[in-house]
């Protein structure tokens, strides 16, 4: 598919025309546009023509997670937590409910992140299956009971606004849906729903690649953890990556765990883990701790298959948290997560590169 072009090709003039434009819509000036680009070799990452590994942390989203935080935590994030990339999310409830308010908050948190030499992976953070199921958030978490909404032509016109207003920068990474499910009740990869999510975010891409041709990250289902298909039938663009979402109740106890899920799509496109992690004592769904989940995770998975990742959550609410209640001290998670961020396999020659 044709784009319209990286930021790498930008003139002067465009970028400060366009900079320009967002002050005048009362929107915080970005940080510059980087002046290298992704290039997708295989299953590898490049950017500025040399390998990279994505590292990082996701970060949730700006309106309720992260609310009334101070931009300088991403400094925090990538000088002393040494992560390359954060996840920044936006709830579609949010989206609807104000599209200007929501702008402004991803401008402000991208461009912060921006400016503290990280990359940006843009979410959706919807969880259902377009147009179809949406899950429901827990009335005691504060959130609009359409958070999860997962309207396609919401969808649609969020990638499209997003394409505008940060697709001229190539370090933003835009992750089309959060986690496609359409029966809570499944727990077994098949594959099946893969030809109906392929068609559904070709149509997202649509939406993106009429202003922006920065990468797209696209899901498979199963929360985001059925990849099964993929490898048979990729999404015909060459700048697209897959996703991967992995928590410890998933494939326990199956003798292919993990590995039969990613069916093999990690040989041939580049795959990054935008959401994975546990909990010792929190609900079922997270639960697990560095013995049964963590170490083997992190050595088999994620450094065994040199995959790219973003743990999730770094703040001291959102579950799995890796931050305690003070924003500064680390859970038992986040001191695992912390460590590993300083111990990973990183290319050498991308070993101190950002993309500012």
């Amino acid at each position: 598919m044709t784009g319209a072009g990286d930021g790498s090709s930008l003139t002067r003039r465009e970028t400060v025309a366009g900079a320009i434009g967002l002050i005048a819509a009362g929107l915080p000036a970005p940080a510059p546009a980087a002046t290298s680009h992704f290039e997708i070799a295989g299953a590898k990452l490049r950017w500025g023509g040399a390998p990279v590994r994505l590292l990082g942390v996701a970060v949730g989203d700006p309106i309720y997670i992260r609310k009334d935080r101070p931009a300088s935590d991403y400094a925090v994030i990538a000088e002393v937590w040494r992560a390359n990339v954060v996840r920044i999310s936006l709830h579609p409830g949010h989206w609807r409910a104000d599209r200007d308010a929501a702008l402004r908050a991803l401008a402000a948190d991208i461009g912060a992140a921006r400016r503290a030499g990280l990359f940006v992976i843009l979410d959706w953070h919807v969880i259902g299956f377009p147009d179809r199921y949406a899950s429901q958030p827990d009335p005691s978490w504060g959130l609009p009971q359409d958070a999860y909404d997962p309207d396609l032509a919401l969808a649609v016109e969020f990638w499209t606004e997003m394409a505008k207003n940060f697709g001229r920068d190539p370090a933003v990474l835009f992750e089309l849906w959060n986690e496609p499910v359409v029966d809570p009740k499944l727990w077994v990869s098949t594959g099946q729903h893969w030809p109906l999510l392929k068609a559904t975010w070709l149509r997202l891409i649509e939406a993106i690649r009429g202003y922006s041709d920065n990468l797209v990250l696209a899901a498979g289902g199963r929360w985001a953890h059925d990849l099964k298909g993929v490898a048979a039938d990729p999404i015909p663009d060459e700048r697209v990556a897959y996703t991967w979402h992995c928590y410890p109740p998933e494939d326990k106890g199956l003798p292919g765990r993990w590995f039969d899920t990613l069916d093999g799509v990690q040989k041939q496109h580049a795959v990054v883990v935008t959401e994975w992690g546990f909990c010792r004592t929190c609900d079922h769904d997270i639960r697990g701790t560095p013995e049964d989940f963590g170490i083997p995770f992190v050595r088999n998975v994620l450094e065994g298959l040199d995959l790219h990742s973003t743990a999730w959550c770094w703040s001291a609410g959102a579950e799995p948290a890796l931050l305690g209640p003070d924003w500064v001290s680390t859970t038992e998670y986040g001191r695992f997560v912390r460590n590993y961020l300083e111990t990973a396999r990183r290319p050498a020659a991308a070993a101190t590169a950002r993309p500012g």
